[in-house]
């Protein structure tokens, strides 16, 4: 908030002035009453009236100012916590997401962040505002008749007992809400992620049994937090006429007696009307900075979660060129190691396919590899210099991975190839797809090149958006490219494409293939072997299947697969 406070100042000001002409109104009956009416004189009536009208006129100005202070230092807040919410969510890496649900995240940046709406907007300033007024009209109850103020005590045990009845269970209540709005938008991301899935099985039906009562359980949350609520303002009202009835019976007494003025009196009961507003809104608005306090727990929560791949302050350039060693890597998640001990050099320029049964360890190696995570134990070098020692902006550019889908933005293919260097003009574009084959392919198309991919890029066949992930490959020019068998999930005729494609942005780099097909391993320079997280054989194809063990066995099991009917 550091960089509105000055708006804030400014809408406390404001309040302020509005408190205090608001706090005018019973002194100014008074002195009318007193001065003017008891002794049938209309000079301090015409005074009072006047002083009335004048400062009435200017309230509206002053409540104008307040309202568009806050809400302008709000909504720049709320725009500031967004976009750092934002970049809290890129810079975690993508182990983060394999923990956490898309629909959560999704309402840590909409609901969570509207939420804090009221608070940041008015909730803020007014209870400033409120707190002011109420110790401002105590001051002036006391003044008036310390009698009277003592008296109308009698309903303090009410609000007092009304007040901690509703923050001991308001904080509770609007934290649940939170969770279950986290759930109901979870629940929402995933079935309109999965959409096709869902009508091509005719799952529709259970999709909504499952959403439905995630959205009860968000009501039944904002009940409960409606009870809360009428724990406080149901008993308001009661206290307030206590007070009021107590008050006059005892002015009417005292009057009588001739121990307090008319004015005196009604000044004092105008006083104690105007107080129990203030200490409803003032409740009111604590309830919505308990809401927004739930709500801003949650981003808080998110903006602090540890950022397990740093830079250090003394990071390097990471070469472009050089070998790529692991040494005595030991890496596992929640202490379960999933790759153990694991030792392999590759030399610059080289091909290493890597192979072994689902869990073997080599989606994890591929994330070690870009650094998606850190080994427990060793370590991963380029060139002789640790992952860890090197700058993230080098480590990007020098190592890239190419998942099995090729993931495209809305825009149009130009754009998404320039995603790899987003200062590279459009001939350095067509220069990396001509490079791999595609431009002839792409130019084709109705707006070329600008030919808008729509959301996920779904006007794209699967084979086009991997060519245009390859060409952001070939723009970035990097030393390392990890393949997570970017052909598994292509046709056949596609996949000569895209292998084209791959041989070309892949000469002279260094290449890392998590190879789900032994037909790829086969065109490896050589072949790394790994079963339970360990490196068992490492040796071109050829030569591997001459010594009969692991691979080869899985070799025959894979020829005698293609030679099934």
């Amino acid at each position: 908030m550091r960089p509105v406070r000055g708006r804030y100042f400014g809408a406390a000001a404001a309040v302020i002035a509005s408190t205090l002409i608001t706090l005018s109104g019973p002194a100014l009956v008074r002195y009318a009453v007193d001065a003017g009416i008891k002794k049938h004189d209309t000079h301090p009536l015409n005074v009072a009236a006047i002083i009335f009208l004048c400062l009435a006129s200017l309230k509206p100005f002053v409540v104008r100012a307040q309202i568009l202070l806050a809400a302008t230092a709000g909504e720049r807040f709320l725009h500031s916590l967004r976009v750092a919410s934002f970049d809290k969510l890129q810079a975690l890496p993508l182990g983060f997401y394999e923990r956490e649900r898309a629909g959560v995240l999704i309402s840590r940046l909409t609901s969570d962040v509207q939420s804090l709406n009221e608070l940041v907007r008015e909730a803020l300033v007014e209870i400033v505002g409120s707190a002011l007024q109420i110790v401002l009209t105590v001051v002036a109850l006391i003044f008036l008749s310390p009698e009277l103020a003592a008296i109308s005590l009698v309903a303090l045990p009410i609000l007092v007992a009304s007040s901690w009845s509703f923050h001991h269970g308001a904080g509770r209540a609007y934290h649940a809400i939170r969770d279950r709005v986290a759930e109901t938008l979870t629940a929402l991301q995933e079935g309109l992620a999965g959409v096709r899935v869902v009508q091509a099985f005719r799952r529709e039906q259970r999709t909504l049994e499952r959403y439905r009562p995630r959205s009860q359980a968000q009501i039944r949350a904002w009940r409960r937090a409606s009870f809360v609520n009428i724990r406080l303002f149901a008993f308001l009202p009661l206290a307030q006429a206590s007070a009021l009835i107590v008050v006059l019976l005892t002015a009417a007494s005292m009057y009588k007696d001739g121990k307090i003025s008319l004015g005196t009196v009604t000044a004092f009961v105008l006083y104690l009307i105007q107080l129990f507003d203030p200490i409803g809104r003032f409740t009111e608005w604590l309830g919505e900075f308990r809401q927004g306090l739930a709500a801003l727990a949650k981003i808080v929560g998110l903006l602090e979660v540890p950022a397990s791949i740093t830079q250090k302050p003394s990071a390097v350039e990471l070469p472009h060129k050089g070998a790529l060693a692991l040494s005595n890597v030991t890496f596992g998640y929640r202490k379960r190691p999933v790759v153990r001990d694991l030792t392999l050099e590759v030399a610059p320029g080289e091909h290493i396919a890597l192979v072994g049964a689902t869990g073997a360890g080599k989606s994890t190696v591929a994330k070690l590899l870009t650094r998606q995570y850190d080994p427990q134990q060793g370590s991963i070098q380029l060139g002789g210099v640790d992952l860890r020692e090197g700058t993230l902006a080098s480590l990007r550019r020098q190592i890239v991975l190419l998942p099995q889908e090729g993931h495209l933005f809305t825009g149009t293919i130009a754009d998404n190839v320039r995603l790899a260097h987003p200062e590279a003009s459009d001939e350095d574009v067509r220069r990396a797809l001509r490079t791999i084959g595609a431009l002839d392919r792409f130019e084709s198309l109705p707006q070329g090149l600008d030919t808008d991919v729509q959301t996920r890029g779904l006007r794209l066949s699967a084979g086009e958006r991997q060519l245009v992930g390859i060409a952001r490959i070939a723009l970035a020019d990097p030393a390392v490219i990890v393949l997570d068998e970017a052909t598994s999930s292509l046709d056949p005729a596609t996949e000569v494409a895209v292998e084209t494609a791959l041989s070309a942005v892949a000469e002279g780099r260094t290449v890392i293939t998590i190879a789900h097909r032994l037909s790829t391993a086969q065109r490896a320079d050589r072949v790394a072997v790994m079963e339970h997280g360990r490196l068992v054989e490492v040796a071109s194809h050829d030569e591997l299947v001459e010594q009969g063990e692991r691979y080869a066995r899985l070799w025959a099991s894979w020829q005698a697969g293609l030679a099934a009917p």
